[in-house]
């Protein structure tokens, strides 16, 4: 456990976290995804999201979640469904002027909206985090240390994105894409508790096995 963290350490040292509000608040202000529904990308379109959605919220209610940390929330196209089934909703996202308008748009008693990087700033404590088509976008370093961030919330569960199928977790610079497979190295997550299956069939074989996969965070190592 020590050899463990001292090479976390040293990993960090070499491979410090880039800025991310930086390169994510470009994306927003570029509409770098190309898409006209949502900044967020194809992903977090209603009609996309529309084929699990019921699931997912169905997940929520069966884990008993009373508050949701959606991190990272993006535009918070889709996610109102989601928000409407628990009793608190804390969108965070990195980019300052997304968050500033999600809170203009959709903020309620039950819903909040807040600027946080999640490899680096405190978290807030919820009974689950979910964290959609986040992680496929972050350097390896970079889902380690969100991982590791989620964990020191005190959260209970992540429900988050991976491929089944994906047998080798490429390296990327953040702000790029690849899909990746928490399952395999370096993450070598256990098997996840439950799936919710995004029914993502329309954009290639690699897409089929997207899913949401949830785990306890007080057990995950």
């Amino acid at each position: 456990m020590l050899i463990r963290r001292a090479l976390r350490r040293l990993r960090d040292e070499i491979v410090p976290p880039r800025d991310h509000a930086a390169i994510f608040g470009r994306i927003y202000r570029e509409n770098a995804w190309g898409n006209a529904e949502s900044v967020s990308g194809p992903g977090s379109t209603r009609d996309r999201t529309a084929a699990f959605v019921d699931d997912l919220v169905a997940a929520l209610r069966q884990l008993q979640v009373r508050t949701l940390l959606d991190a990272a929330c993006g535009d918070f196209n889709w996610a109102a469904p989601l928000a409407d089934a628990v009793d608190q909703y804390i969108g965070a996202d990195v980019v300052p002027d997304l968050v500033a308008a999600n809170q203009a748009r959709h903020a309620s008693p039950r819903r909040t909206f807040v600027q946080l990087d999640l490899t680096r700033d405190p978290l807030p404590a919820a009974d689950a985090v979910l964290c959609r088509d986040c992680l496929v976008h972050f350097s390896l370093a970079d889902v380690q240390r969100a991982v590791a961030n989620f964990k020191r919330s005190g959260s209970r569960y992540l429900l988050t994105t991976t491929f089944l199928d994906t047998q080798v977790n490429a390296e990327i610079e953040t702000g790029s894409w690849r899909d990746i497979n928490l399952e395999r190295p370096p993450f070598s997550f256990p098997p996840p508790l439950a799936l919710v299956d995004e029914r993502c069939v329309h954009a290639g074989p690699q897409y089929r096995s997207k899913r949401l996969a949830l785990w306890a965070l007080d057990t995950r190592t």
